[in-house]
């Protein structure tokens, strides 16, 4: 898996776990520690995501998205079709 080396790519990965939720194309699991480590997150009052109220499971699930959205996987897949 590739990690983010920044700021700015953590909170694309937060921003595609966010509207991957939001557009029903993830689904969660019925794990009420993970609906709540979801609902912890805050944002700071310029809009940027609070990385203290992230825990480690959704850090994890969002570089995960994430990683599913790179080219490289989507080749990968559609090559075993």
């Amino acid at each position: 898996m590739i990690t983010p080396n920044n700021r700015k790519d953590f909170e694309r990965h937060i921003n595609i776990l966010v509207e991957s939720i939001e557009k029903r194309t993830f689904h969660l699991p019925p794990s009420r520690r993970m609906l709540n480590s979801l609902l912890n997150a805050k944002k700071l009052p310029n809009r940027r995501t609070n990385f203290l109220t992230i825990d480690e499971s959704t850090r994890l699930l969002a570089n995960s998205l994430a990683n599913f959205e790179r080219p490289e996987f989507k080749n990968r897949n559609n090559a075993k079709q």
